[in-house]
């Protein structure tokens, strides 16, 4: 596998991830059941996760277009874009 592939496998997990946890955060602020000042924290999540998948997308599709792509760069983006679902998971179970 080259870091190309590599790279673009890096920011496709990162969008799938930030797309789900913004679709998590946006479940959350609309759920009756819990405070309106929590709600509105987990609107401000939704928003950051939706602008954060955003940045994966336009870096992947840079990547596609140009193949211009930073396997470093990529891998760190991934890899935090996991670790935010993640703890968003968490946290949704405990709200």
């Amino acid at each position: 596998m080259s870091a190309y592939q590599i790279s673009l496998l890096a920011l496709v997990a990162g969008v799938f991830a930030q797309a789900a946890a913004a679709g998590l955060a946006f479940q959350c602020t609309l759920s009756r059941r819990l405070p309106l000042a929590s709600r509105g924290h987990w609107f401000v999540l939704g928003c950051a996760s939706v602008l954060f998948g955003l940045h994966q997308a336009r870096a992947l599709e840079l990547a596609l277009k140009t193949g211009l792509f930073d396997l470093e760069q990529a891998l760190f983006a991934g890899i935090a874009s996991l670790l935010v679902a993640i703890a968003l998971f968490g946290l949704s179970r405990r709200a």
